[in-house]
């Protein structure tokens, strides 16, 4: 009998979290469930950024410190978020990823760098982690993480097959294909923002179909926590019409930006390079074309 009203009492206060927790995320327009405050969740971005500050050191790169800024703080001026402190640093390291902490704190290793072929490819990458931010996605992992605990606590009452079983199926059937729908999600957000920053979004496909495989493996897909590189340039494909139209509508259009040399910004800001179309135009015959870059990891 105590059994049965331990249960009761973690479903009261389960169902209790899922009705007070619910908030609707930008640009996608879905409802989510996150029972943190937006303040405790940028204090924890603070404080992990700092930690990754000190174990990646910023770069001393000039050139890449003010490209980053300059991507970042046009993309926070999109989002619309006036509440975030926003930092952004090119962090030492050969891993080819990136990341936006709660609270705006962006970083992007420049073993990533050096896979960007243009400024506009760093804008994709940089606005669909910052999508993730304004998403509040942490917050939303972390808060489906304390009903998991709850979940277990009512089965540590039952027997370990069925422990096991709920660990299982929470494991695969709810947490991780939340991850999944996070990353699509970011792309959405990430390719409305750079379009709205006045980076050009076919920016986005270009820079996923020269990284990524372009293939799609239908287990890693299912048990993967991203879309292969494949889906996520599908996904992208279907929503590049509303993009171009927001692109359209900037009134400060920057195209594709300044040109990449193994991983550093070349000319300045003023040597922008034109926006693409939808069949690429002839390269000057004096132009030395980029070379396209090695594919030796994909996140």
């Amino acid at each position: 009998m105590k059994n049965v009203k331990i249960r009761v009492l973690l479903a009261l206060v389960a169902l209790l979290l899922a009705v007070t927790g619910c908030r609707t995320v930008p640009v996608s327009g879905r409802t989510q469930f996150v029972v943190l405050t937006e303040g405790y969740e940028n204090n924890l971005g603070a404080s992990s950024y700092m930690e990754y500050k000190n174990k990646y050191k910023p770069t001393s790169n000039e050139r890449q410190q003010a490209v980053l800024k300059r991507v970042g703080q046009a993309l926070a001026k999109a989002s619309g978020q006036t509440r975030y402190v926003w930092e952004f640093n090119v962090l030492e390291s050969p891993i080819q990823n990136a990341f936006c902490l709660p609270g705006g704190k962006v970083a992007v290793y420049n073993g990533l760098m050096k896979k960007f072929k243009n400024e506009a490819e760093l804008a994709c990458v940089v606005a669909h982690e910052v999508g993730h931010a304004i998403a509040r996605h942490g917050g939303e992992r972390m808060s489906w993480g304390y009903l998991k605990t709850i979940g277990s606590l009512g089965f540590s009452f039952a027997n370990t097959t069925a422990q096991s079983v709920y660990g299982i199926g929470s494991e695969y059937g709810v947490m991780l294909p939340f991850s999944r729908s996070h990353e699509t999600e970011a792309d959405l957000i990430g390719l409305q923002l750079m379009a709205k920053a006045g980076y050009d979004p076919q920016a986005a496909i270009d820079f996923w179909q020269h990284f990524g495989s372009g293939s799609s493996d239908i287990l890693s897909s299912i048990t993967s926590t991203h879309p292969c590189d494949a889906d996520r340039v599908a996904e992208l494909s279907v929503q590049l019409d509303v993009a171009r139209m927001l692109y359209d509508q900037c009134v400060e259009k920057r195209g594709l930006g300044v040109r990449f040399k193994d991983g550093v910004p070349e000319g300045d800001e003023g040597t922008k390079q034109p926006p693409s179309t939808s069949a690429p135009t002839k390269a000057p015959t004096k132009a030395k074309p980029v070379p396209e870059p090695e594919i030796d990891v994909v996140i």
